[in-house]
C-alpha cells in the first residue's frame, strides 16, 4: 500500500461539524458545528475528511431512494478522501492508520459530508503519492466502478460493451481502462460536446443518443461491433431502446438512475421497459452495486482495481480547455450552494465537493 503519512496525534476535540439531513424531502439540510466525533467500532477506521464530492446519487440519497432509509437525523454524502486517524482494530485498520484514502462509509451509518467520518476498513482504498484528495474524493464510485464493472461484464460472456457514461469520470476510466485491455468500446453520450471530447481522448465509436438514432440503427451497431452488455450509468429514457437494441441473451448492467422527478412509484421518470424482451429475447438487466462487489471481491482485488485505476488516470492526456476547469470546494456551511448545484446541474459529476478540513 501507499499513501504512509506520520501517524497523526490524538484527537484535541470531541465535536466536529457536519451536515445533517432532518427529512427525506431533498432540501432538509442543516449545517450542525458541535456532532460528536464518532468512535470506529473493530474493523473501522476513523477518516479526517479531506474532500467530499456533491454528486446525483445524494439526490437519491436526499429523497430517500439510495438503499435502506436510515435513521434521522443522518449526515448525507456517500465518498471522500481523507486520512486514517483512529483504528477500532483489525489489522486492516491498524494497517491504514496515518494512511491517505478514498473510502465510503457503512450502509446504515452517518456520511461524509462532515469533519469526521467512520467507515469499514475493507471499504478504503490508499491514494497513491501522485493523487491528490481532490481527484482520490470522487474514485469509488467511478473510477473503481468502472473497473467492476467491466469485471462483471466480463463474468456474463462480454465481446464489446457499450456504456452509457458518457464523459463524466466513470465513462472516461470506461475508456482508458478499454484502450488498455484492446477491447471493443461503444461510448453512448447525451450531446455532441461529450461527441469531440472522447473522440479527442482517443474513442473510436461515440454516438449521440440526443441526435435521432432510430432503434433499428442502434441494433444494427450493436450488430456491427459485437456488443452484447450495457453498462447503463443512470437507467432512464433510453434504458428501453438499449435492450432492445441487445442481441439475444443479452445483459444490461444497470449502476444508478437518473435523479429526476420521481415517478408514481418512486422510479426514476421515464425509465420503462418492455418486459417480452426478457421473457422473449432472453435478455437481463442487472443491478451493480460497488459495495456488493468490494465485499465479494476482496480487499487484495479492491486495492488491486484502486491501484490501477489511479494509474490510468495520471495517465489521461490534458483535456480542453472548457472541460478541465478546476472544480469548486466548499465549506460545510455553504452547503445551499452546493443543493443549488445538486437540483439545478451543470458542472460535470464530481467537480462539485465540500471541503471540510481547511487547508493551508
Amino acid at each position: 500500500m501507499s499513501g504512509v503519512l506520520v501517524v497523526p496525534p490524538p484527537l484535541r476535540t470531541k465535536t466536529m461539524k457536519a451536515l445533517e439531513l432532518r427529512a427525506f424531502d431533498g432540501v432538509s439540510l442543516v449545517f450542525v458545528s458541535n456532532k460528536p466525533i464518532p468512535t470506529p467500532a473493530h474493523g473501522e477506521v476513523l477518516v479526517r475528511v479531506h474532500a467530499a464530492p456533491v454528486t446525483a446519487a445524494d439526490v437519491l440519497f436526499m429523497q430517500g431512494r439510495y438503499g435502506e432509509p436510515r435513521p434521522l437525523p443522518v449526515v448525507p454524502g456517500l465518498e471522500c478522501s481523507g486520512v486514517v486517524v483512529q483504528s477500532g482494530g483489525g489489522l486492516l485498520g491498524r494497517a491504514l492508520l496515518g494512511r491517505r484514502v478514498s473510502c465510503g462509509p457503512t450502509e446504515r451509518g452517518d456520511g461524509t459530508w462532515a469533519e469526521y467520518v467512520c467507515v469499514p476498513a475493507w471499504r478504503c482504498v490508499p491514494l497513491r503519492s501522485f493523487t491528490s484528495f481532490e481527484q482520490g474524493a470522487p474514485m469509488l464510485h467511478s473510477a473503481i466502478s468502472a473497473f467492476a464493472m467491466l469485471e462483471v461484464a466480463r463474468q456474463r460472456g462480454a465481446h464489446a460493451v457499450a456504456h452509457t457514461g458518457g464523459d463524466s469520470l466513470l465513462g472516461r476510466t470506461l475508456l482508458m481502462l478499454a484502450q488498455r485491455r484492446k477491447m471493443q468500446m461503444l461510448h453512448l453520450v447525451a450531446s455532441p460536446r461529450e461527441v469531440t471530447a472522447l473522440r479527442a481522448a482517443g474513442a473510436r465509436h461515440v454516438v449521440d443518443l440526443g441526435a435521432g438514432l432510430s432503434a433499428m440503427q442502434l441494433q444494427a451497431l450493436f450488430s456491427a461491433l459485437g456488443v452484447n452488455v450495457v453498462l447503463e450509468a443512470n437507467a432512464g429514457e433510453h434504458t428501453d431502446s438499449l435492450l432492445k437494441a441487445l442481441p439475444r441473451n443479452g445483459s444490461l448492467i444497470c449502476h444508478g438512475v437518473q435523479p429526476g422527478a420521481e415517478g408514481s412509484a418512486g422510479g426514476s421518470a421515464g425509465c420503462q421497459i418492455d418486459p417480452l424482451e426478457l421473457i422473449y429475447g432472453g435478455k437481463s438487466i442487472v443491478g451493480f452495486s460497488l459495495m456488493d462487489w468490494m465485499r465479494s471481491a476482496g480487499f487484495a482485488r479492491s486495492l488491486q482495481a484502486g491501484l490501477q485505476v489511479q494509474k490510468a488516470m495520471a495517465e489521461e492526456p490534458p483535456r480542453s480547455e472548457s472541460s478541465s476547469q478546476p472544480g469548486t470546494k466548499l465549506p460545510l456551511d455553504c452547503y445551499h450552494h452546493a443543493l443549488d448545484w445538486l437540483y439545478r446541474g451543470g458542472a460535470p459529476e464530481g467537480q462539485i465537493q465540500f471541503q471540510p478540513i481547511r487547508m493551508n
